[in-house]
Parts: C-alpha cells; structure tokens; sequence
C-alpha cells in the first residue's frame, strides 16, 4: 500500500526549505499537467511544456484550445510536474498574454520556434505550492 508523505516527515524541513526544493525541482523540468475548470466543473488537464523562470511558470498555447477558453472563464488552475515518487503541484491565477505583451514578458516574439498562428501566453505567479513523495 502507498501513501502520500510530505518530504518533511523525514527530516524536519522549513518551509522555505521545501519551497527552494521544489523550485529547484521545476528548474529542472519542462514537462508538466496543467488543469484548468471546464463550464460543467470537471477539470480539463493538458499535458504541457513550460519554462519556469524562478518567479513565474509560462506556457504558450494556441488561442482557440480548450486550455485558453477554460482560463478567460476562470482564471484559478493548477500546475502538477512528477517524476518517480516525486511531485511537485502549484496553484494559482493564470494571466494571458498577447502580441506586444507576450513579446515584452518573454524578450522575443511569442511565435518564435513554434507553428504560426495565434499563440497566447498563460503565465502562472504560484501562490500554493506542494511538494510530496510517494513511498511504500
């Protein structure tokens, strides 16, 4: 049987211990699941990749998927990343970018290296934040 144990109970960790793990734990990372609310309240999860740049999770996004439609009808999702017994899940508002925006935010035009078409900027600030393993 598994259980979920907090990194902490092995080790007495602060939280600003576990934050910086985490962190370090999305630096190293560029895959992620991003859930967002459907109208009917079930969550729609994207798998995604992403860039986190220390302070702000960012991800690019065609404008007409389910993801962006989702996010200007509700801007709180969450944000999971996991590999082996390790996961690392954030929460928070979502942000959309465009044009000019996306352009300034990023420091180079948003279609640059991905398919043309409109692409939107979701960038996400986390304000919860939770880090686990999962061990026998």
């Amino acid at each position: 049987m598994t259980k979920e144990k907090i990194l902490s109970t092995e080790k007495k960790h602060s939280y600003q211990e576990l934050r910086k793990l985490a962190e370090q734990f999305l630096l190293q990372h560029k895959l992620g699941i991003l859930a967002t609310g459907r109208k009917n309240g079930t969550a729609q999860q994207s798998l995604v990749y992403y860039n986190y740049n220390g302070t702000d999770i960012s991800i690019t996004a065609s404008e007409s998927t389910a993801k962006i439609k989702n996010i200007r009808k509700n801007s709180g999702i969450s944000f999971a990343v996991s590999e082996g017994e390790t996961c690392v899940v954030v929460y928070g508002e979502a942000k959309l970018l465009q044009g000019k925006s996306a352009e300034n935010y990023l420091g180079r035009p948003l279609s640059q290296g991905l398919q043309p078409g409109e692409r939107t900027l979701i960038i996400l600030s986390p304000k919860t934040w939770r880090w686990a393993r999962i061990a026998d």
